[in-house]
């Protein structure tokens, strides 16, 4: 037998050099897929990312407790950048941007403490860009199509339960206060009884005492 063939019991196989080339191009292609679709993911994240509105504000000499803001945390191991980015959060943006140093400052104060740096070696801030991310969330649709009111009120009495001289009560009361309160139309609305004080939105017309009636609540629609 001839090397660089294989033989096998039923028939004639393939060179054992092809086959080895074989598995290298599967495995090469593989890694190629892998990458491939790890490119695509990482490029989807960076164009999601630089599609976001951002704003800035820029901080000259910040101060932190009166004080100019020390270059590092205390310790001196975390400077710049990391220190930035805290003022910023605490300032309620993302990140920080762009920041300047300023040497020899000569007193500063330690972010998130109380501890002081005083002489020539203390350094801080000139500079420090704080970048946001304007982000648009809106509500839900069912957030502000309903709303239900507890306990309606018209001038700072109970809506009565009818509409005018004890007539038209319920729904048609109920629509009208939806409407007064810019919206379409009542979805579910709830009778009370002996209410002490109502006004009807008819006529104005006020009642007193045990035989008043109102609404419990009002569910309105838009």
């Amino acid at each position: 037998m001839r090397s660089g063939w294989s033989c096998v019991t039923s028939g004639v196989s393939l060179p054992s050099t092809y086959r080895e080339q074989g598995i290298v191009i599967m495995v090469f292609f593989r890694r190629f897929i892998m990458i491939f679709l790890l490119f695509v993911t990482l490029v989807g994240q960076a164009k999601e990312v630089s599609h976001e509105p951002h704003f800035y504000r820029n901080f000259w000499y910040p101060t932190y407790l009166i004080k100019r803001l020390d270059y590092c945390l205390m310790g001196g191991k975390i400077c710049g950048e990391e220190v930035a980015t805290r003022y910023c959060n605490m300032m309620g943006y993302a990140r920080a941007g762009e920041q300047l140093i300023d040497k020899n400052v000569g007193f500063t104060n330690y972010l998130s403490t109380r501890v002081e740096c005083k002489g020539w070696r203390c350094n801080g801030f000139k500079l420090i860009t704080c970048v946001g991310a304007f982000v648009h969330k809106p509500e839900k649709e069912y957030y502000y199509r309903y709303k239900r009111f507890v306990l309606p009120r018209f001038d700072h009495y109970r809506v009565d339960w009818c509409y005018k001289n004890g007539h038209q009560c319920g729904q048609r009361v109920a629509t009208s206060f939806c409407r007064r309160m810019g919206y379409l139309r009542a979805k579910n609305y709830k009778k009370q009884d002996v209410v002490p004080a109502t006004k009807t939105l008819g006529d104005q017309a006020l009642c007193f005492g045990p035989r008043c009636s109102g609404f419990s609540d009002i569910t309105c629609y838009r």
